[in-house]
């Protein structure tokens, strides 16, 4: 018998938009892959849908509507594959890496003391995150050891290999598009790793597993994000593990209008769920028509709890 998820599937056109449209400001913060973007096998691959692209333009071209990206991904990748509008900010590697550089393009830090895309670092290139310390590079140096070793030890049966993804503050370990019995090696040596390795933040999530070697979350990049645009409500829309952190800090703030939306069928704490993203995408347009509708009719908005119809 299947059991039934909690919160259950709702249709995007049920969810109760009032206090959130009717804002003074409205933060769209966003996940990239699962939400924005189907999962691929391939993350390199991924592409927002273009009803959800065209949304979150509509959304972005409002006055007081902020939109900002939360993601896995490291900054440079999420801010390459999101075709995200000009003013979007960014949170990048689950909450260790800002870029609000677009709400002051003069102004190169950020509300953590960390650089932004307009503070280059000392080769030139940006840094969204203070840089790491002797301790921290050598831990992933070990890291990186430990990921050839699991390499080497591939079994021959299967296909698919474990796909290391670089990030400027830790490593995400793929096993998407593998066998079935090259995952169940790779996921068994990666929970391993992670408890010899306990200086570092793991996590896993969809066919991944995360090291991070401070211990920062999405629900910290939120909090940041709404600081910095002064918003008084919020959407955050998100599908993994990961997003729990951002959903669970939601939850607690009760100063605000909020609207915590899971994607998918995982486990949550977030109170609303819709299927897929092709759900998001009618439920950011529908969200950027009326939220326009209320900035043209004068609404000052208010803030509170927000419940499905």
């Amino acid at each position: 018998m299947t059991l039934a998820l909690r919160p259950p599937v709702i249709p995007p056109d049920a969810l109760d938009i009032t206090a959130i449209s009717s804002a003074h400001t409205l933060l769209v913060a966003l996940d990239f892959d699962g939400v924005i973007a189907p999962l691929q096998d391939d993350p390199d691959s991924s592409a927002p849908l273009p009803a959800s692209a065209d949304a979150v333009v509509a959304l972005a071209a409002l006055p007081h509507t902020p939109v900002g990206y939360i993601s896995g991904r490291n900054i440079d990748v999420l801010q390459d594959l999101s075709n995200a509008p000009t003013g979007a900010i960014f949170i990048g590697s689950h909450g260790l890496e800002t870029d609000f550089s677009a709400l002051d393009p003069s102004n190169g830090s950020t509300p953590n003391g960390s650089t932004s895309a307009t503070a280059p670092a000392a080769d030139g290139l940006p840094r969204y995150s203070t840089p790491l310390t002797a301790a921290e590079a050598d831990t992933l140096a070990q890291l990186d050891a430990a990921f050839e070793s699991i390499r080497s030890r591939t079994p021959e049966a299967g296909h698919g290999e474990l796909r290391i993804e670089r990030k400027p503050l830790g490593r995400t370990a793929h096993t998407r598009g593998t066998s079935a019995e090259r995952a169940a090696f790779f996921e068994a040596e990666l929970t391993a790793l992670a408890a010899r390795m306990p200086q570092l933040r793991s996590f896993a999530g969809h066919a991944m597993t995360e090291f991070a070697v401070r211990m920062e979350t999405k629900g910290h990049g939120l909090a940041r994000m709404l600081e910095a645009t002064g918003a008084d409500a919020v959407v955050f829309l998100g599908d993994d593990t990961t997003d729990e952190d951002a959903f669970a800090y939601l939850n607690d703030r009760t100063d605000i209008a909020s609207l915590p939306v899971k994607v998918g069928t995982q486990a949550t704490c977030a109170p609303f769920r819709v299927a897929d993203p092709e759900a998001v995408s009618t439920f950011l347009a529908r969200l950027a028509a009326d939220r326009g509708r209320h900035l043209g009719g004068g609404s000052t908005g208010t803030s509170g709890p927000v419940s499905a119809s």
